[in-house]
């Protein structure tokens, strides 16, 4: 025999060996599960009892928490015991998933000798599903597995021990509590809102409202379109910009529980006299069909549908606190009782009115003003604007503004760049202490004068400390002002020129 097959045949010999060897191997892996007692399958479970969920008419739920008989009727899951009270569908849903097909993950024991070790003596839960046909099937859980990888768990009638996914527990641990269905409040955007009232029994009222058409706000400008109504004794203009971080807080009212959908003892709950109550009003839109379509003006595309627009509200009764820390809540009108994070319902409740208010001063729109009144230290100076109303040929009107300063025409540039600097004016915080503003005499005084309005609307500013003006703008609240901004005010009046 030569070298070369010689060396062919030890190949050959070599490869044969081999793939006896890997042969032997994959029969092995493929009877390990069967040499413990268990059967592989196709996703390593085993399938124990199967139910058609089509026929599944009546299910016994029992744990630590919980013992309820659902029945179905009409296609709806009820409680046997009360078939008016709404359960949660999705929850019965997940039990019926679990028990039409028992799956477990392997076999612990085919022929226990002490149940109490796996919990399956006093069952954690248990699961019992009837068929219209009369076939049925009762799980039984016992404890958790260490390490967190399922439970333990058998069918009655059956010795065998198995263990089944934590999904099976999960679905096995809702209280009698929790399957009451919830009905939660609007899912709102803050863009839907356009007014929030806070009401309480003890402690200071709250209320917001955008002020699109200016009612409660004099200024008239769109970067103050909200304002706050209460706790003050008048309207307020709120910061846009903190408003969006309060309104946040009311757009999502989610329920945790429904502990008692009849509502029969209020008292119970602190609802029969609330401890405060949130309103909301609100925006909501829809489309609808149109009649007839009809052409798009800008574009000449066709339309079918039209966005209707409706005014909603939103009003949540607060009781007392329960024994997890979270608040008691009902919704005006109906009489179920539920529970809300107390996180949530707090943030609603415990807004600072005074730190969403606008910290301008004396802000108002110079197309709305005619004259300006001012006093520095006892002198008098005017700044005044008149307007010309004209006609062109073509029936068009034009309003033509002319500025003056102490009574002599002047650059409109220069007289806005000033007045910018004028309403630029802003507070920086409440004074509370007493203060006598009779025994003292203003540095600045500012009245404006708005056009088609008989009414003046001034701002004070008086000596403080080194730091602060005291301002007054006739309202109940009485500000500190930045001393630095006002005396800046002041030397722009004075000197009266355009800003570089």
């Amino acid at each position: 025999m030569t070298k070369r097959k010689k060396k062919n045949l030890l190949t050959l010999i070599f490869l044969v060996v081999m793939l006896g060897l890997m042969s032997g191997f994959y029969v092995w892996y493929l009877n390990k599960n069967k040499d413990r007692g268990e059967t592989a399958s196709e996703d390593d479970s085993l399938i124990l009892a199967t139910m058609d969920p089509d026929l599944i008419e009546r299910i016994h739920f029992k744990n630590d928490e919980a013992d309820m008989i659902l029945i179905l009727e009409d296609d709806t899951w009820v409680t046997e015991a009360d078939k008016e009270r709404p359960i949660k569908q999705n929850y019965v849903d997940n039990m019926i998933s679990i028990i039409d097909e028992v799956k477990a993950e392997r076999i612990v024991d085919e022929k226990p000798e002490d149940l109490a070790q796996y919990g399956l003596v006093s069952p954690y839960a248990s699961l019992k599903a009837t068929q219209s046909d009369g076939k049925s099937v009762t799980l039984l859980l016992g404890d958790e597995v260490s390490g967190g990888q399922g439970y333990y768990a058998k069918l009655d009638g059956n010795d065998t021990v198995f263990i089944v996914p934590t999904l099976y527990g999960t679905y096995l641990s809702y209280s009698d509590v929790s399957m009451t269905q919830v009905d939660n409040g609007p899912s709102l955007t803050s863009n839907d809102i356009y007014h929030i009232e806070v009401l309480k029994k003890d402690g200071e009222d709250f209320e917001l409202i955008y002020d699109e058409d200016s009612k409660y706000h004099k200024a008239g400008t769109p970067l103050l379109s909200w304002a706050v109504l209460k706790p003050f004794e008048e309207p307020y203009s709120a910061d846009s910009s903190k408003v969006s971080e309060v309104i946040s807080n009311f757009t999502r009212f989610y329920f945790l529980s429904c502990v008692d959908y009849k509502g029969e003892d209020l008292a119970k709950y602190g609802l029969e006299d609330p401890t405060a109550s949130i309103l909301v009003e609100y925006y909501e839109q829809h489309e609808e069909e149109l009649d007839e379509p009809q052409k798009d003006p800008d574009t000449g595309e066709e339309i079918t549908t039209k966005t209707v627009t409706k005014e909603k509200s939103f009003k949540l009764y607060i009781g007392n606190l329960n024994d997890k820390g979270d608040y008691y809540v009902r919704k005006d009108g109906e009489a179920a009782v539920y529970t809300m994070e107390a996180e949530d319902v707090d943030a609603m409740l415990q807004v600072d009115a005074f730190s969403i208010l606008s910290t301008f001063i004396s802000i108002y729109n110079i197309e709305t003003v005619d004259r300006i009144d001012i006093d520095i230290s006892g002198k008098p100076y005017t700044m005044e604007i008149k307007r010309e109303v004209t006609t062109d040929s073509e029936g068009n009107e034009e309003t033509k503004a002319s500025y003056y300063y102490n009574g002599k025409e002047v650059e409109e540039d220069t007289f806005k760049d000033v007045y910018q600097v004028m309403i630029g004016a802003k507070f920086d915080t409440q004074l509370k202490e007493e203060v006598s503003l009779k025994e003292l005499d203003p540095i600045l005084t500012i009245s404006y004068h708005l056009e088609d309005s008989d009414k003046t609307y001034t701002s004070k500013y008086y000596p403080y400390d080194e730091s602060f003006y005291i301002a007054d703008n006739g309202g109940p609240i009485i500000f500190k002002a930045d001393k630095r901004r006002i005396d800046q005010i002041i030397k722009t009046i004075e000197e009266f020129k355009k800003a570089e």
